[in-house]
């Protein structure tokens, strides 16, 4: 049995223990791969890391800088639900792309994908984090401003990862599997699944 949970990765500790109390997995998979699980989970640096400057580094320090200003942590649903797994022995399975195999696409994109990307950037500073956001009208607009993005961003890495949810209900068909995404993958893999 899968049961796939779309979260914005904000969502509070609380929540995702629940989450997971209520089902039960035997296999809690989370959209990370393990250079993030290390950084995040194994290893937290605290400490001044060197700037990444890559389109990936400038989008995420500009998400993890908002998350601070309104007091929550970002990634906050995928570590949370792997040290919950580590810390009660079930088993973690990670499912998404290297997030190094990302950087090195998203640094092969268009120059105008890159400046649309920055203003885009530029835009979210000034936004509220709390906003109501609509995934699907944020993907479409995603698909058409940047096409070249939009498939190193979310196509390739859902194709990984719905190989790898596939790969693990074929092998564990009498486990129960709950998986933690971000919202705006949910739909794609559950049509995958299908």
């Amino acid at each position: 049995m899968i049961q796939i949970v779309g979260t914005t990765h904000l969502t509070l500790k609380e929540e995702i223990i629940k989450i997971i109390e209520e089902f039960k997995p035997d296999i809690i998979c989370v959209e990370l791969c393990q250079t993030r699980l290390n950084a995040l989970v194994l290893n937290p640096v605290k400490q001044e890391v060197k700037e990444d400057n890559s389109l990936i580094g400038k989008i995420s320090s500009a998400i993890k800088k908002k998350a601070e200003e309104n007091k929550v942590e970002y990634g906050s649903d995928m570590i949370n639900a792997s040290k919950y797994a580590l810390e009660n022995n079930i088993r973690l399975e990670l499912v998404d792309k290297d997030v190094n195999e990302i950087r090195t696409l998203m640094d092969l994109i268009p120059q105008n994908e890159m400046m649309g990307f920055m203003n885009e950037l530029a835009k979210f500073e000034n936004d509220n984090l709390n906003r109501e956001v609509n995934e699907k009208e944020v993907l479409n607009e995603l698909k058409t401003k940047y096409p070249v993005s939009f498939e190193f961003l979310i196509t390739s890495r859902e194709l990984f990862i719905l190989n790898n949810i596939l790969k693990l209900q074929l092998n564990n068909s009498n486990k129960r599997i709950l998986i933690f995404l971000g919202k705006g993958h949910v739909n794609s893999i559950m049509e995958g699944l299908k």
